[in-house]
């Protein structure tokens, strides 16, 4: 193997594209790049093995990070902040402060199982908390300042207009 790791342009523009871009996909990485798939899957699987990269696995996909760059208890928290459902549910609790279940469905059109879905890898990630009374549950952003700093740091992980106004407002105060 080469002394250094990143010396193959292919692996390095790999390494380049999650640096800033950390929480990336394999076919992501494929699309944005214009490479093939299991060249792609090669340099990740040997950036990993040399713990350059590590990866979250969200059961749908695998993310990659740069390991000594993003901390481990980001990469959770990013990982589900990558998803756009999730992500446009946080968004809308940090306008509303707190919204129920049938808010929140209302708001997005959801049905009641996917909402459902969404709202379980919020609460297991512990982005998200709930508030449960007699009638009905409600749902708050457990540490706002946490959830701001990621959407703040990594920004640019995020191709989302939302995210940016969010962020502009959030600056603000």
């Amino acid at each position: 193997m080469e002394k250094d790791p990143l010396s193959l342009e292919t692996r390095r523009r790999i390494f380049q594209f999650i640096r800033e871009r950390p929480g990336s996909y394999p076919r992501e990485i494929v699309r944005e790049l214009s490479l093939q798939f299991g060249v792609v899957q090669y340099h990740l699987g040997v950036l990993v093995d040399l713990r350059i990269l590590t990866f979250v696995d969200d059961g749908f996909r695998k993310r990659y990070y740069v390991s000594r760059e993003v901390k481990s208890s980001d990469r959770q928290m990013l990982s589900v902040l990558k998803l756009d459902t999730p992500r446009r549910i946080v968004l809308h609790l940090f306008q509303k402060g707190e919204a129920s279940f049938d808010e929140i469905r209302s708001q997005f059109g959801f049905s009641k199982s996917a909402l459902s879905f969404h709202m379980k890898k919020l609460l297991s990630a512990g982005i998200v908390g709930e508030k449960r009374s007699s009638s009905r549950s409600t749902y708050y952003i457990v540490d706002r300042d946490a959830v701001a700093r990621i959407l703040i740091t990594y920004r640019s992980s995020f191709l989302d207009n939302l995210v940016d106004s969010f962020i502009d407002s959030w600056l603000r105060l």
